[in-house]
């Protein structure tokens, strides 16, 4: 019985630790077997590789679409290709995942001189850590690896573990992949990189923040040369290409005159505009997108954008040509480096008095008259008791006044009288209402809903274009690397407001800037249209106006919906600041 019990006690543990190794390595082999390469890259990458122009045809950015894991007809570069095989793994094309002959030279190496001088890892090894596992140094995770390396060299070919490894091998400054830092360190395309630059990319790949061009420059040059050596003794190239590119001088891409933008939002945002006009017809490897964005009007924006209040506070700016609807100025964060939210297009906040040009049009469109009369006093609609801001309240007063003076209590006195299913079918007509629909509230009437930026300042632009609408675009043409024309835009109108409806509306909006709420946006001899808005708390802070072609909205405001100390006369100051730097206006 006792015989029995002792090997019950030895069996079971042996068990225990017999299915704790073996289906963790199972499972391993099934993650690895159903790995889908297609699908490791980031989400946000896209199948072509572009070049991205302002309206003035200066580079936005380029980016070199990543490599094709399963297109035998997309190759890697030669010198690309070999400067990581020379500098990480040279016996990259002899071996099964695991160089045993490599990993025994390591171990002596490293034991003669007393400290990790090299690695033993292949490329493959690398590969299996930056897709299946991390870079813990543990027995554990080092049999794992191996396990990894081995069947990735048996499912894929050398030249699919290669493009993976180039496509996802992280380079430094946020680079993940050769494409990305060939963009990051030189404001290039793969194909336009020089044999110096290519080994200097590649030379990254040991230790990207230590070996930074941009964190060291000397040390970053040193390995470039390290990687030319081993190339020139590999037999790759020759001794006069190996000297003319040590020679070469390192131009990164912050030194370049015309440095890109760095904002990734805005970036995003017009390659997502570009997939929905390409849709998935696109067979073109590279595409030249030329954006409506002017270049030096957008960094004018940006700069300005510093001085809008705390540092905390957040900005949002929009420039609409008014007749085509082109967006030509687009600023979505105060720091575009590190945003990762679009204020334009994403952030839907109520938008106070901006919105009071919709019960006033719809007014006008009624029939009345600038010069009838309302009572300007305060009042109940059921248990709803508006204020007027600073509680100021004037009385009998004409439509135009009330505007001027940005009255609560008028607007929703028309609501009132002509209908909220009115005021809503306008808005609708201006592309308000989609983004958060319209309820039959009388808040409605004084801005209590909102939208975003870009549909409040389409609107505006909308009655800048005598009544006519435009759909905004960020684009102007899409072409291929040979210049063939791929889509070009056709902007179109919809008219939605009778001209002289428009220009009783201009004269509303004139007389804010001129005469009322609006006075910070006034400029000197210059015919402004425009409008404050202010939500409950100071919680956003608009501006929308229009001067000649041009429609500009702003919007400053917290994240977190916390009030501010500000009012939306420092969005009319910035939208005045920006304009007058834009067309060269002494204020």
């Amino acid at each position: 019985m006792n015989g029995k019990k002792y090997k019950y006690l030895i069996f079971t543990p042996s068990i225990f630790i017999f299915f704790s190794i073996f289906f963790p390595i199972l499972n391993l082999i099934k993650i690895t077997l159903n790995f889908d390469p297609q699908k490791v890259n980031n989400s946000k990458s896209r199948n072509y590789s572009y070049e991205i122009l302002s309206s003035d045809n200066k580079i936005l950015k380029k980016l070199s679409r990543k490599f094709d894991v399963l297109d035998n007809t997309n190759s890697i570069p030669f010198y690309l290709k070999y400067s990581f095989i020379s500098g990480e793994d040279k016996r990259f094309y002899n071996h099964k995942g695991i160089d045993f002959i490599g990993l025994s030279r390591a171990f002596i190496n490293n034991l003669r001189s007393g400290y990790i001088k090299e690695g033993g890892s292949t490329i493959t090894q690398q590969l299996a850590r930056l897709i299946f596992l991390n870079n813990d140094l543990s027995f554990q995770r080092k049999i794992k690896e191996i396990i990894i390396s081995l069947l990735l060299d048996l499912r894929y070919s050398k030249n699919q573990i290669l493009k993976l490894y180039l496509n996802n091998i992280y380079l430094g400054s946020g680079a993940y992949g050769v494409n990305e830092a060939s963009q990051v360190y030189f404001g290039k395309l793969i194909e336009e990189l020089t044999l110096s630059e290519i080994a200097l990319i590649a030379g990254l790949a040991p230790a990207p923040s230590i070996y930074s061009p941009y964190q060291n420059i000397e040390l970053a040059i040193k390995n470039r040369n390290k990687v030319l050596e081993s190339m020139y003794l590999d037999g790759y190239i020759s001794l006069s290409n190996k000297n003319k590119a040590i020679e070469e001088r390192i131009n990164l891409n912050y030194q370049k005159a015309g440095n890109f933008l760095d904002d990734k939002l805005l970036i995003n945002f017009i390659l997502e505009e570009t997939d929905k006009r390409i849709e998935k017809k696109n067979d073109n490897k590279f595409l030249r997108i030329k954006s409506s964005i002017n270049k030096d009007w957008q960094e004018k924006a940006q700069n300005i954008s510093r001085y809008a209040g705390p540092e905390e506070i957040e900005f949002a700016l929009l420039s609409i040509e008014s007749n085509t609807g082109l967006i030509r100025t687009m600023i979505t964060s105060k720091n575009p480096s590190i945003n990762e939210f679009n204020r334009v297009t994403s952030s839907i906040r109520p938008l106070g008095s901006t919105f009071k040009i919709i019960p006033y049009a719809a007014a006008l469109i009624e029939g009345i008259k600038l010069s009838d009369k309302f009572e300007d006093l305060p009042r109940c609609w059921e248990s709803y008791c508006p204020k007027n801001f600073s509680e100021n309240y004037r009385g009998s007063i004409s439509l135009i006044e009330s505007f001027k003076s940005s009255s609560n209590i008028v607007p929703i006195s028309i609501t009132k009288k002509i209908g909220l299913n009115n005021i809503i079918n306008l808005a609708n007509l201006f592309g308000l209402g989609y983004e958060q629909e319209f309820k039959e509230f009388p808040s409605l009437a004084i801005g209590s809903y909102g939208d975003n930026l870009l549909n409040i300042t389409n609107a505006y632009s909308a009655i800048n274009n005598d009544g006519k609408i435009q759909s905004p675009s960020i684009l102007e043409k899409i072409e291929s690397f040979n210049n063939q024309s791929i889509w070009e835009n056709k902007s179109t109108s919809k008219k939605i407001l009778d001209l002289k409806i428009n220009k009783k509306i201009n004269k509303l909006l004139e007389k804010s800037v001129k005469e009322g709420t609006s006075k910070a946006a006034s400029i000197k001899g210059k015919k402004i249209y425009g409008k404050t808005g202010t939500s409950d708390g100071n919680k956003d802070l608009w501006f929308i106006g229009s001067l000649d072609n041009l429609t500009t909205g702003i919007w400053i405001g917290y994240d977190d919906n916390k009030e501010s100390e500000l009012s939306s006369g420092n969005a009319a100051y910035l939208w005045k600041k920006f304009i007058a730097e834009i067309y060269k206006i002494t204020i």
